[in-house]
């Protein structure tokens, strides 16, 4: 089955400028099409004509074109945000709400209900409440709900962005199956690391036009393309194109297995790093600002999310928290802002207990920046949003700064705008902008890439630099794991709401088991240097190049 677009062109008013313009593209049966684009490209308009919400439900804007769905019979979209398509208390509830609504009967809904559970491995999920579920919990509750509807094609905007690696690889299973049963995938998504080797074709859309067309070879190929459009490409591409810069001639490599043979290559093959059987991360004793001492939390449905969770922040540290969707990472970091009161432990900010204090008094000293930014959007511009914090704080700024940072961060033109019709990654940008003009001494950062596309991501990595530069503690929730290892001066990993160990990355990476225990695979920089013998353990594509190209020039 298979489906074309031919000339559309959308703008929400006749005042405005148009947001796609003679947007054309054919998809064909058994494919998995990625399109890809900077926020604010147009992508989620795309969606919204594709699934009927333009016109349907929106019929204020001016629409053009056409598409032919040939014998299909529907389109269903996994959304960027679960909360949106989650409907019902229970798991089972949310999952069968739309085939319910479908008027098929009973017994199909029974059959189609323990498929999707099994599909996607969530059958311990089935009797929990949605409240209670984690972010990529509820990520895959709201992909099985849509899958349950047995869609002819499925459009899934970042459908992997709030799960773990286990997730991800279990969204890969389902996405070949799909294909290899005929079904027109489309993925959107500017993160291209998860899916690479499961995408056949990819569409660039840029300020509404598509930029380019082409197969998974051809883009992973085209260096420009992936820059102008903001794509994040495997961890491999990226060194493999940094290298060639340098290194005439280099064979490409797609996957860590072609890169250690062609790297191996490249440096005689030399291999020499060893790693101690049993050597386990020594967390170093530091002054800390904030601190969790023996934190447990039981909800009311019996469920343990934590269990005696010891850790400690400093002064000016950025600190990642890994682990596996339902490890109790979020869980943990809402006991750190006062949104959660834990069943059993303390809280400490600079020494003094947080238990009695409102949310409202401890976000003056700790700050959560959730991660769905819809959740803190609520000012009429995006100016007032930006100076939401120092406002309510009493924080002093003037006029000439607000406007400064908007600039800087390229937001200035949407000033006057609401903030809710921003893009996802320029809303999640704001959001995180706006603790700049906080009094918090602590941020933390539940899953804030989501939506970003690559220039919105080194913005990001700038803020927190910023951030920790002037002294701040930054915390961070992310299943980028690249990132983390790029950004990130501590780990902190929680399994099953159990702490198992808080180390620097250099630590942690050098006793791989840890993450094989977690089942979270190293970034491909850490892995290599290992397998090259480098002096160092690389944690960043920058430093990884620069001591490749030493060795290979000595």
């Amino acid at each position: 089955m298979s489906f074309h677009v031919s000339n559309i062109s959308y703008r929400y008013n006749s005042d405005s400028e148009p947001v796609l313009k003679q947007v054309s593209f054919h998809i064909k049966e058994k494919e998995v099409t990625a399109i890809v684009g900077p926020s604010g490209c147009g992508k989620s308009t795309l969606v919204n004509i594709l699934s009927g919400v333009i016109p349907n439900l929106m019929p204020s804007g001016e629409y053009e074109g056409a598409f032919d769905l040939g014998q299909s019979a529907g389109i269903s979209v996994v959304s960027q945000s679960p909360e949106n398509q989650l409907f019902g208390y229970g798991v089972e509830d949310a999952i069968t709400f739309g085939i319910e609504n479908m008027g098929i009967e009973s017994g199909q809904v029974s059959e189609r209900l323990e498929y999707v559970l099994d599909l996607l491995n969530i059958q311990h999920l089935r009797r929990r409440s949605v409240a209670t579920l984690s972010g990529g919990q509820r990520q895959a509750v709201c992909i099985a709900s849509v899958l349950a509807m047995y869609p002819d094609i499925l459009i899934m905007d970042e459908p992997v962005s709030s799960l773990d690696p286990n997730g991800k690889k279990l969204i890969q299973s389902v996405l070949r199956q799909l294909r290899a049963a005929g079904q027109c995938t489309i993925i959107i998504d500017n993160n291209l690391d998860w899916c690479s080797d499961i995408v056949d074709h990819v569409i660039g859309l840029e300020n509404g036009s598509v930029i380019f067309d082409g197969n998974r070879e051809e883009f992973f190929q085209d260096f420009e393309a992936q820059q102008r459009l903001g794509v994040t490409i495997p961890q491999e591409v990226e060194i493999y194109r940094e290298l060639s810069r340098s290194v005439e001639g280099l064979k490409q490599f797609y996957s860590l297995e072609e890169a250690r043979s062609v790297l191996s290559g490249l440096l005689d093959g030399r291999s020499g790093y060893e790693e101690e059987a049993g050597q386990q991360p020594q967390h170093r004793e530091m002054q800390y600002i904030l601190t969790a001492e023996g934190i447990s939390k039981t909800f009311s449905d019996g469920f343990k999310a934590l269990v005696d969770v010891d850790a400690g922040f400093g002064k000016g540290k950025v600190i990642s928290i890994l682990g596996q969707n339902g490890s109790g990472k979020t869980t943990f970091v809402k006991h750190l802002n006062g949104l959660y009161k834990p069943t059993k432990g303390t809280v400490k900010y600079k020494g003094i207990e947080t238990t009695g204090k409102s949310v409202a008094q401890i976000s003056k000293d700790i700050i959560l920046v959730f991660q769905h930014p819809e959740h803190m959007l609520f000012e009429e511009t995006v100016y007032k949003e930006l100076t939401f914090c120092a406002r309510a704080q009493g924080v002093s700024f003037s006029e000439e700064e607000a406007l400064k940072v908007l600039e800087e961060y390229g937001l200035l033109e949407y000033k006057d705008e609401l903030p809710v019709n921003l893009s996802m990654g320029k809303k999640h940008l704001l959001t995180i902008l706006s603790v700049l003009f906080s009094s918090a001494q602590v941020v933390i950062f539940d899953e804030p890439t989501l939506g970003m596309d690559l220039a919105l991501k080194n913005k990001l990595e700038d803020i927190i630099r910023r951030l920790a530069d002037n002294g701040k503690t930054v915390i961070i929730i992310s299943h980028e794991i690249p990132l983390v290892f790029k950004i990130t001066d501590e780990i902190l990993i929680l399994d099953e709401g159990l702490k198992l160990a808080q180390a620097s990355k250099e630590e942690l990476a050098s006793c791989g088991e840890m993450f094989k225990q977690i089942n979270i695979a190293l970034p491909p920089v850490v892995v290599l240097s290992k397998h090259l013998g480098l002096s160092k353990i690389c944690c960043d594509v920058h430093s990884f190049v620069g001591e490749v190209i030493g060795l290979y020039r000595a």
